[in-house]
Order: C-alpha cells, then sequence, then structure tokens
C-alpha cells in the first residue's frame, strides 16, 4: 500500500492516502476511526499541524496495519513531553510496538522544551518505574548513548549499571554483560557507595560462573574492603572467593581466606570448613588425614551435593590404593548419588567424573570391557560441558 516510504509521511499525508487509496469519504473515515469530519479536514489539509494524541490514536487503531508509521509520524512532529511520555507509556506494555520505545525516548530527550538533565532525569525514573525488563533496557541503551553524546557522565553510569544487573541473569548474554559490566569501572565515581558495593559483588559472582577466577577473587576483595556491613551477598561472595582458589590449585590461598572468613563469623563458610579442610590436604598429598573428614562429610549431605564428595574420596581411595572401600562405594546404590533429573552441566560434570574414577578402578582390576564403557558414560557427560557457562556455582 502507499508508494512513498512511510517514515517520511506527515500525519496528513497518511490521512490523505488512506481515503483515496481506500476511496474513502471524509464521513466513511469518520464511521471508521470517530474522529469528526472537520477534524479529519483540518488535519489534512494542514490547518492543523499538531493534532491531539487521542485523535492520531483513534487514527492509528482503525488500521492496524500501518499503527506503527503512524505513530511514528506522529513522534516525530510532537514536542509536547507529556504527550510523548503517554505514548511511552502505552508501547512499553505492547510486544508488537516495542520498535517503537527507542524512537520515543530520544524524542523525549531531542525535545527543546525541556533542559537535558531534566529530560534524562524523568526518563531514568520513569524506566525505573517500569516492570518489563526488555523495556527498560531498550531505555537504559537510548539514556546511555544520549549521555555520552551529551557528556552527562552520571547517567551513562547509572544506566549501565541498571542493564547489567538485568543482562546477568541472562545465560545467553552473560559474557556480553561481563564485558560491558567491567566498562562501569570508567564511571564507578559516578555511582553511589551501595551501587559501588553491589556491583564490585555481581561482577565477583558473575565472574566466578565464567570461570574468570583471578577476576571473580580481584572484584570480591574489593567489595569486601569497602563494605562494613554484613549480608548474604557478601558471604556468597566470600564462598566464591574460596571456590575460585581451590579451582585455581591455590590451596594456600584458600586456607588463608577460610581462616579469615571464620574469624569474621562468615556462616556460609563455617557451615562447610569440614569439606574445605578435608579438600585442601586431599590435594596437598595428606591422604590419611583427609580420609575421616571425607567420610565423615559424605555422610553429612543428602542429593546433589554427594556426588562432588564421593568423587572426592574416590579419588584419594585410589591414591592410596584402598580398592576394597573403592569397591564398596562403586557396589552401592548408585541411584542416592545421582538423585537429580534435568542436571546441570555442573552436575553432568560430576557425573562424568564418577565414571572416570569408576574406570581407572575397572583398569586396575583388569575389567577392561567395563572400564571402556565407564570412559564412554565419562566423555558422554563431558560433552554437557562444552560452552557451559552455568557451573559456577559450587555443591560442595
Amino acid at each position: 500500500m502507499m508508494d512513498v516510504e512511510h517514515h517520511k509521511k506527515t500525519i496528513s499525508d497518511f490521512i490523505f492516502l488512506i481515503r483515496s487509496e481506500g476511496n474513502l469519504t471524509y464521513a466513511e473515515l469518520e464511521k471508521l476511526t470517530g474522529v469528526s469530519i472537520p477534524a479529519l479536514h483540518k488535519i489534512e489539509s494542514r490547518v492543523t499541524k499538531h493534532p491531539e494524541y487521542r485523535t492520531v490514536k483513534a487514527l492509528a487503531q482503525a488500521f492496524p496495519t500501518l499503527y506503527k508509521d503512524i505513530i511514528m509520524a506522529y513522534v516525530k512532529q510532537e514536542e509536547r513531553i507529556e504527550n510523548l511520555f503517554k505514548i511511552l507509556n502505552e508501547v512499553v506494555t505492547s510486544t508488537e510496538n516495542f520498535s517503537l520505545i527507542p524512537i520515543v525516548a530520544m524524542r523525549i530527550l531531542q525535545s527543546p522544551l525541556k533542559k537535558t538533565e531534566h529530560s534524562l532525569q524523568r526518563l531514568y525514573d520513569f524506566t525505573e518505574s517500569i516492570n518489563n525488563d526488555s523495556a527498560k533496557v531498550s531505555l537504559y541503551k537510548v539514556i546511555v548513548q544520549y549521555s555520552r553524546d551529551h557528556g552527562i557522565p552520571i547517567f551513562v553510569a547509572k544506566c549501565l549499571f541498571r542493564k547489567y544487573l538485568i543482562e546477568r541473569t541472562d545465560l545467553s548474554k552473560m559474557k556480553e554483560a561481563f564485558r560491558e559490566g567491567e566498562e562501569i569501572l570508567h564511571y564507578i565515581d559516578f555511582l553511589s557507595f551501595e551501587e559501588r558495593v553491589t556491583y564490585y559483588y555481581r561482577m565477583s559472582l558473575l565472574a566466578y560462573t565464567l570461570k574468570k577466577y583471578d577476576k571473580c577473587v580481584k572484584f570480591g576483595h574489593t567489595g569486601h574492603a569497602k563494605d562494613r556491613t554484613s549480608s548474604e551477598l557478601k558471604e556468597r561472595v566470600a564462598l566464591a572467593i574460596c571456590n575460585s582458589f581451590w579451582h585455581q590449585g591455590d590451596y594456600k590461598a584458600l586456607e588463608e581466606h577460610i581462616a579469615l572468613y571464620e574469624k569474621l563469623n562468615y556462616q556460609i563458610i563455617i557451615d562447610r570448613l569440614k569439606i574445605f579442610r578435608a579438600m585442601i590436604l586431599a590435594r596437598t598429598g595428606r591422604y590419611l588425614e583427609s580420609l575421616p573428614l571425607l567420610w565423615e562429610c559424605l555422610d553429612e549431605v543428602q542429593g546433589a551435593q554427594r556426588l562432588p564428595r564421593l568423587n572426592l574420596l574416590l579419588e584419594v581411595l585410589l591414591k592410596i590404593n584402598d580398592d576394597e572401600s573403592i569397591e564398596r562405594l562403586i557396589n552401592s546404590n548408585e541411584d542416592r548419588f545421582f538423585p537429580f533429573e534435568n542436571a546441570t552441566p555442573y552436575q553432568y560434570s560430576e557425573i562424568g567424573k564418577y565414571y572416570k574414577f569408576k574406570g581407572a578402578f575397572f583398569i586396575r582390576k583388569g575389567l577392561v570391557d567395563q572400564a571402556t564403557d565407564m570412559f564412554s558414560f565419562f566423555m558422554t557427560h563431558q560433552n554437557f560441558l562444552v560452552n557451559d557457562t552455568t557451573n559456577g556455582q559450587s555443591l560442595f
């Protein structure tokens, strides 16, 4: 329909083309839209250059295929902030008109009727008030772009931070969110103290999830150095730091941090002291010292937490050639070690590790066929770790 590009049209153009291509009289268009004949005539003849939004909306709703184009034409002509916010409030609740969000938002910021800082603050406050995360991200992007172009770093900082908090939870965007999150460091002084602490903690946890263990420790330490309060989030970061040292094989640093966090009375660490100490003993060659703790730790937990502890125990038993204990463990009911369906990649990894240890035991016993089956199971479960970004949560 219509041979001229829609984005170049005015509301006057749309009325003329709708009437001419539809062969409609003013009376027929009035019946379709509810807009009076005099109002339609004045708009089409450009006597009314800035029609009311309710009039334009009625016209757009009567012709759904042209809805976005008509609203867009109106937005590009409109300078009244209240009308623009009215439109924005409507489009953020409509997935069909999502593409209009940045257009309306940018028009609000470009309006000559308000100072730039006032428009930015009002748009930021509006964004904070809505519940649609996708719409929020779209609006934050507009504010960041406009603020950069006009040299207003405080809104760059705030919107990058808010956008990061949303996107860090999206599995498909975690890596990108972390990269963009690091950019916030350039604007960190423009965030409030509470926002800064939250930023360091959330970046630490995301770094751990992405296996960026050095950065997990760095962000976590920075947050802890600034934060004098107590919170669950603070302790979760402490656990992530300890787990990072474990994954890096830095058992000295792990031991030092466990002692520090125990002294600071971090309950999340205190609850795991026994398994952490058993882990350190096992990985530093003190196998016989670790065994009593590992047996106790295995019996203390149920469900998904049992398997990684079983694997650590099997690792030590293989080191000291305690075949009797290994055989007793692998002949027990395996279902109690694999109690989860729809396992996470981390859990699949632990299942694979179990089969690897079991295969190693069968090799030692000369049971080659059984060992081959176990190693096949191991490789199958390891494949679940390809491109995994969800195994950051330690099951210990």
